[in-house]
């Protein structure tokens, strides 16, 4: 297993960065990934005009994608339209073009929540239920959702501007990421999946929260020996100061393993014949955990300033908190931990 980046994925990771920096708003910024660049369809296969490319380019483009806190809807894109991808279905076929080609916003209902209850019908199914902060919801326009249909949990596929669908916007803490409820009152949706499809979904989902979370955290760090590195007290910079040093090395560490950690659930998730049933879950608890002690202490050793509406700092911080609940909080991560290890 070769862990280092090939230079054609360092060159992929300079231009990104180079894109957030000049894109300041969603609008550019989405409009430059989808059609300039053909980053929506990154994960989709060149069969249905994506680039075909592996989680370890999705991986990279949400490490910098969380650094720079993007408003933008690419995570749940990327993950919705690798699932489609990967469903084979003819009804995914038919949309994977248009989510490739930035036309149309796909979504994966955030684990954790209770699944819509689903009937049959003669041209499809059915669902009937209440999605409770699906992110990125308003801006949707296609959602892949787990429904429980005779008792046993299958993947589906809803259009949201179907009659019986119903999307209402949330307030929320993230405002660079918005969330919806989607009720559900007989919509139509098609199966794209079993059980297991819904697993590997989710799993993708959390190892991807995980590499966006550790590359969010990476950003925090940076910020923090900065600033410690020119702000001057008692004649000297804070940065020489020990305790501080102490501190900003135990972040490091923790910035580091999670990292570490992120990268490999991203790839598991993506391998072929890699049989990993806690490496998703795992590394989504521990990357959430390590961003927000990060966020928290940003805010921290940036004294009064970090307390300011100017500052970054607190955008960083409820990103943090906002993905500690999202996505599956951290009871339910844990627990769906300890039962594929067989500890609970």
């Amino acid at each position: 297993m070769d862990v280092t980046f090939s230079d054609e994925q360092q060159d992929l990771r300079a231009l990104i960065r180079d894109v957030l920096a000049k894109d300041g708003s969603p609008d550019a910024l989405w409009k430059r990934l989808s059609g300039e660049l053909g980053l929506t369809g990154l994960t989709i296969g060149e069969r249905h005009g994506g680039a075909g490319a592996s989680t370890v380019e999705l991986g990279i483009v949400l490490d910098e994608l969380g650094a720079a806190l993007g408003a933008v809807p690419f995570l749940q894109n990327a993950v919705a339209g690798s699932v489609l991808d990967s469903s084979g279905s003819a009804e995914a076929a038919e949309v994977l073009p248009a989510i490739a080609a930035g036309e149309r916003v796909a979504g994966l209902a955030a684990p954790g929540g209770p699944a819509p209850a689903a009937t049959a019908a003669a041209d499809g199914l059915r669902l009937t239920g209440t999605l409770e902060h699906v992110v990125d919801g308003p801006r949707l326009d296609l959602l892949v959702t787990p429904a429980l249909l005779d008792g046993a949990e299958v993947l589906t596929l809803v259009r949201l501007d179907a009659p019986g669908v119903d999307v209402t916007p949330l307030p929320t803490l993230d405002q660079t990421r918005p969330q919806a409820r989607i009720t559900l009152d007989g919509a139509t949706a098609t199966r794209i999946g079993d059980a297991a499809a819904v697993e590997s979904a989710v799993d993708l989902m959390l190892a991807a929260v995980a590499r966006e979370s550790a590359g969010a955290a990476r950003a925090c760090l940076d910020l923090t020996v900065a600033y410690l590195g020119t702000r001057i007290q008692f004649g000297r910079p804070l940065g020489t100061f020990q305790a501080l040093q102490h501190r900003c090395a135990d972040l490091a560490v923790l910035v580091e393993s999670a990292s570490s950690t992120a990268w490999y659930a991203l790839w598991a998730a993506g391998a072929d014949g890699v049989v990993d049933p806690v490496s998703g879950p795992l590394a989504k608890a521990y990357c959430a955990d390590a961003f927000r002690t990060v966020a928290g202490e940003t805010i921290q050793l940036h004294g009064g300033i970090g307390f300011t509406w100017e500052h970054p700092a607190h955008r960083y911080f409820k990103r943090a908190a906002s993905t500690d609940l999202l996505f599956g909080g951290r009871s339910w991560v844990r627990s769906r931990v300890a039962r594929r290890a067989g500890l609970a």
